[in-house]
């Protein structure tokens, strides 16, 4: 199971290093986020206003391609969604394509759901809901739009439903099933967090058919998504200059730390534009050993072998990286 990377305040308790010494790798957030300048205070002293969220979410509507049919909503973070979908649908069940991220598995089986771990669509029987990521974390597997059209027209004789976390879509836009979310059986999850780096924002959107948006609607109340949500979500996502511009960075970046990992005769074996995932004999004691050195990286207990490492902020972060991992590396050598 695949936990969240971050908790970096623990990593500096548990090695004894200050937090400010440490470069975190462990997230897929991009680390040159969307600006914020400074807030209306209004976001802060009112109450979220019904016709901000209305603008946002056809902000979103926009920028991610909805068609006319197909709705969307926000809510306060794509994690929200994937909690609340398993309590609006009867005990059914559950096929994951994985290994992914776990709050998938844990939802869905926190509400009792009988939920089976798959690693390829063609191994679905008689489930009733399907869920995958895509593109996938950690590995940044990608599946065609047309696979899950193709699963969604098999489960809908039987009321099923297939829903798609697409969080790190914005560097995949091709991938992206939201042009066919007509259909009446698919459900798609966006988030701000990773792309726009505005995680702590908590910030996402499930797109679908109406009839299946408004139980979430409800669920959520009237002000779920607060001020500060709405004020920076509209404008980061009707930013398409600082979008363009942030995809040519990211494959940059991309590309550079690709350099560094081959210097370093290290196997990349995954991933996307914002983050890495190497293989390597002995991760844990990598991962240790990155970490001795103020590099907090993310490991798996499903795979011995597998580390993700998320982008540098700069050229001067990645160098030290490289020298880092060096020694890193020399010194799993020697202890093994």
């Amino acid at each position: 199971m695949m936990l969240h990377g971050g908790e970096l305040a623990k990593a500096a308790r548990d090695y004894g290093i200050e937090p400010y010494k440490w470069l975190d790798l462990s997230t897929g957030v991009n680390p040159n986020g969307y600006p914020i300048e400074d807030l209306p205070k209004s976001c802060f002293h009112r109450l979220p206003d019904p016709f901000g969220l209305a603008e946002l979410e056809e902000t979103a509507r926009e920028c991610y391609g909805v068609s006319g049919r197909a709705g969307l909503i926000a809510a306060p973070g794509s994690e929200f969604l994937i909690h609340a979908l398993p309590q609006l649908k009867k005990q059914s069940k559950i096929a994951i394509l994985s290994p992914t991220f776990s709050s998938h598995e844990i939802a869905w089986r926190r509400y009792g759901h009988d939920v089976k771990l798959i690693s390829r669509l063609e191994e679905v029987t008689d489930e009733t809901v399907v869920v995958a990521a895509n593109p996938n974390n950690p590995d940044g597997r990608l599946i065609e739009p047309k696979e899950f059209v193709a699963m969604a027209d098999k489960l809908r004789e039987r009321g099923g439903l297939v829903v798609v976390d697409e969080a790190f879509a914005d560097v995949a836009p091709k991938s992206s099933l939201v042009p066919y979310v007509d259909e009446e059986n698919l459900i798609v999850l966006r988030s701000i967090g990773k792309f726009y780096g505005l995680a702590g924002l908590r910030l996402g959107f499930a797109i679908g058919a109406n009839r299946r948006l408004q139980p979430l609607r409800d669920l959520m109340g009237e002000w779920a998504v607060s001020g500060p949500a709405l004020h920076v979500g509209q404008r980061a996502l009707a930013d398409k200059a600082w979008q363009k511009q942030t995809l040519q960075v990211l494959t940059r970046q991309a590309t550079a730390h690709r350099d560094v990992f081959k210097k370093c005769s290290t196997k990349v074996v995954g991933g996307t534009l914002l983050f890495h995932l190497i293989e390597v004999a002995d991760a844990r004691t990598l991962h240790h050993q990155l970490a001795k050195r103020a590099i907090w990286t993310r490991r798996f207990d499903h795979d011995p072998h597998w580390l993700r490492v998320g982008l540098c902020k700069n050229p001067v972060e990645l160098k030290h990286f490289e020298t880092e991992l060096q020694e890193a590396l020399r010194a799993v050598e020697m202890a093994a």
